[in-house]
């Protein structure tokens, strides 16, 4: 099988630098390296030419330094590496840079197409799906495993926020993989000289017609994002515990949708939300645009796979239902209704298949789109969307030169409403959707709490110390009526289900009380719980980052405080400390 890899080089994430006097990132004493997802993207491609035959070809897009990125995936085993670069291409955005990929491979021969599923620096996953489209071949994304015999189909395994499922593709087909797949090999052989092995292409010989300059978006501006929070330091005894147990029943009594109405006056445009997936992220979409409808007097409309049944209280003055539909089979639909209906905004959100839908529309429709938006204003008609980066420590404000201007949306980032006034439901069902329905699914563990729907969270980092130690965790879980999540790194080693994963990677949720146990407070985790009411932070560093960012902190042994909690609600008679 002969394997197009496409890699980019990035800043290394947790070395950038953010200049407050420019509000510009400090890039030149950051070291830059392979974006991970792609070396496992690169590793992949090998261990299927092991298998099968045929050859690897590597591809990246950057200055001439990225050439470094082609060297190591030479050293790993790669056939051939093509280095695309042209001052042309400077500041392209995901859909200049699709295009310009697209057109690259044109120049190759290949049966399949690996990326991985985002880049560290940018977030988007949005690339993948839309050279996908331009291709005109079958898309997966946040593939964990690739099964292929090398005839004209591969068996791939799909993981996403509501379980795995697994497809059968026919081939070529691209497909963006997970951190799940593979750990990416060291260099497996010596080499001196490059020159046989780099090809350095651009715009004048791809002729992609395109340049940075034509890309559809663009930042106006970038920030710090920075704790408002002021810790109070206290001691590990029952005083505190009683004090976080008092507040874990406040937020519980408090928990609840804000309530409103869309704007129903004589209106100037529409936006639209997309409801795929989950209900909560659908009433959290609908509840925003709400409340931008009330700024730009616009009619609020909702489009999505979700039963109406589901949705009660949704704000919005119509749902266009489509029925149970793939991700291919949606995108086609809403391109038919954004050319009859022309909607002003359309906000998707940031999940594998919000982002997969999202992109493949932009693609065909040739539209900007920003990935992964924590907030959305609108400002003279446009839509700012801002966006985290770099980690999540910087935050970017972006326009969008196309209409309708479109966005995604982390879950858990918007607060959610409730409308009291009934939607109007239009069946717009689209039909079977054949090949795109999975060969199997296997649902996520039900053992873990929807962290979008609880008052109470419990985090924990990589001072669990170990998997033995999670039953703790969960019974004094249990005991608070809260949902348990992670950081990455705790995700990534098994310790919970990736749908419990909580910062830039994983989810956004605003619980009132957050109550994180070992938890460093890196700001790629920390801007997943920065709508959090209160947070509680136990750490056996005095000197932890997580306390610039927390309400209240304790220096203390995260398994001493978990079983002076755990004693205290199990000695507290139900009726007063029970919180549900």
């Amino acid at each position: 099988m002969d394997i197009i890899v496409f890699a980019k080089q990035i800043p290394e994430v947790g070395k950038i630098e953010f200049d407050e006097a420019t509000g510009r990132i400090r890039r030149d004493s950051v070291p830059l390296v392979t974006n991970a997802f792609d070396r496992r993207a690169i590793e992949e491609a090998l261990r299927i030419r092991e298998r099968h035959g045929g050859m690897v070809t590597v591809a990246t897009m950057g200055p001439p330094s990225a050439e470094q990125v082609l060297r190591d995936a030479v050293l790993m085993g790669a056939d051939a590496g093509f280095l695309i670069t042209d001052r042309r291409y400077a500041g392209a955005d995901t859909l200049v840079t699709s295009r310009i990929l697209a057109k690259f491979c044109g120049r190759v021969h290949y049966d399949a197409i690996l990326m991985g599923k985002y880049s560290l620096d940018g977030e988007t996953s949005q690339v993948p799906p839309e050279v996908a489209e331009m291709l005109g071949v079958p898309f997966r994304s946040s593939v964990s495993r690739i099964d292929t015999d090398g005839g004209g189909s591969a068996v791939v395994e799909v993981e996403n926020e509501l379980g795995k499922a697994d497809y059968r593709v026919t081939l070529p087909a691209l497909f963006s993989v997970s951190e799940k797949i593979n750990r990416a090999r060291g260099p497996a052989r010596e080499i001196q000289d490059f020159t046989p092995f780099l090809t350095v292409l651009g715009e004048d010989e791809l002729r992609t017609g395109v340049s940075g300059a034509d890309s559809p978006t663009a930042v106006v501006g970038t920030e710090r994002i920075d704790s408002s929070r002021n810790v109070r330091m206290l001691q590990l005894n029952d005083e505190s515990i009683d004090l976080l147990i008092r507040i874990a029943a406040e937020a519980a009594v408090r928990a609840g949708p804000e309530k409103l109405e869309p704007y129903s006056g004589r209106k100037e445009g529409e936006i639209w939300g997309v409801a795929i997936d989950d209900p909560d992220t659908a009433m959290e979409i609908a509840a925003q645009i709400s409340r931008l409808s009330h700024q730009a007097k616009l009619l609020v409309r909702m489009i999505g796979t979700l039963d109406p049944g589901r949705l009660t209280g949704m704000s919005c003055t119509e749902y266009m239902h489509t029925g149970t539909a793939g991700n291919a089979t949606v995108a086609d639909r809403l391109c038919s209704l954004i050319a009859e209906e022309r909607p002003d905004h359309i906000i998707f959100p940031s999940t594998v298949n919000g982002r997969e839908i999202a992109a493949t529309v932009a693609a065909r429709l040739g539209l900007g789109l920003t990935a992964d938006c924590i907030d959305l204003k609108v400002e003279d008609g446009k839509l700012v969307q801002f966006k985290p980066a770099f980690g999540g420590g910087v935050v970017a404000r972006i326009l969008s030169k196309t209409s309708p201007q479109m966005a995604t949306v982390r879950p858990g980032a918007m607060k959610a409403g409730v409308s009291a006034s009934p939607f109007r439901v239009m069946d717009i069902g689209v039909g079977d959707t054949g090949d795109e329905r999975p060969l199997s699914f296997r649902g996520r563990d039900t053992a873990y709490r929807s962290m979008a729907s609880s008052s109470v969270v419990i985090g924990i980092g990589r001072g669990i110390g170990g998997r033995e130690r999670m039953p703790e965790v969960m019974h004094l879980a249990s005991l608070l009526g809260a949902a348990v999540g992670g950081t990455r790194p705790v995700v990534d080693a098994g310790y919970m289900p990736v749908q419990q994963q909580i910062g830039l990677t994983g989810y956004s949720i605003a619980p009132g009380l957050y109550i994180a146990l070992g938890i460093s407070g890196r700001d790629n985790h920390m801007v997943g719980v920065r709508y959090a009411g209160c947070i509680a932070a136990v750490n056996s560093r005095s000197d932890a980052p997580i306390f610039r960012y927390a309400d209240y902190g304790m220096v203390a042994d995260m398994y001493d405080f978990i079983a002076r909690m755990t004693a205290r609600l199990e000695g507290a008679s139900a009726g007063q400390r029970h919180i549900t």
